[in-house]
């Protein structure tokens, strides 16, 4: 089962959320991620976090669409975006597409990149989508698609990459090491219709980028 996840950070083009809502079972904001959800008029499936940025309007509609709310402290230990996250997990979801969750808040950018490992960590597959970047993260192999976003770029994520082959791109790979902080895996571009990735040790995040 497929879900998706609205955070309220930055993401202008209303229809990347409108579209995706056609595509998943389940439909879950973290707090102010509902004002973007109803403003791609879409409704979700239930709201949580301690849904101090909601919008009055917003708050107006998606009580007269009987959306389930779950309420939590302000005060607390995890993120709303995480409190999502663990609610989906529990439900039995095995895909996750995450938005909203990058901005101007790097901090809260880099948080949830990284919880894209823990998601790898339970056997969940879970991307990151925004305006202009799809973020995947993978531990042996990962297959992309040629699209509007040009650029693909091999991050080491946790420690160095171990026997990494690239086949379809501009600057393939075969059998390559790549150390943790290096920027040899960045810009890459796609020959073909998809290329494969692949990875014989370590953690390697995907970022395909428009600009």
């Amino acid at each position: 089962m497929k879900a998706l996840i609205v955070s309220s950070g930055d993401i202008r083009n209303s229809n990347i959320i409108k579209t995706l809502c056609k595509d998943v079972d389940l439909i879950a904001c973290a707090d102010g991620g509902a004002n973007l959800v109803i403003k791609a008029d879409c409704i979700p499936d239930i709201v949580i976090g301690d849904l101090d940025s909601i919008e009055k309007d917003t708050l107006n509609k998606l009580k007269k669409s009987e959306v389930k709310f779950i309420k939590f402290p302000t005060k607390k230990d995890k993120t709303d975006t995480e409190l999502a996250i663990e609610y989906i997990i529990e439900r039995g979801f095995n895909e996750i597409v995450l938005v909203g969750v990058t901005g101007t808040r790097l901090d809260h950018t880099l948080a949830n990149i990284f919880l894209l490992y823990s998601l790898l960590q339970k056997g969940v597959k879970a991307t990151i989508i925004d305006d202009h970047n799809e973020i995947f993260i993978t531990k042996d192999e990962l297959v992309v698609y040629k699209d509007d976003k040009k650029y693909v770029s091999i991050i080491p994520f946790n420690g160095d990459l171990l026997g990494v082959t690239l086949k379809g791109f501009e600057y393939e790979l075969k059998d390559r090491n790549i150390k943790f902080s290096s920027t040899l895996g960045i810009s890459n571009t796609l020959v073909s219709d998809a290329g494969i990735i692949k990875v014989e040790d370590g953690v390697c995040l995907v970022i395909k980028s428009i600009d």
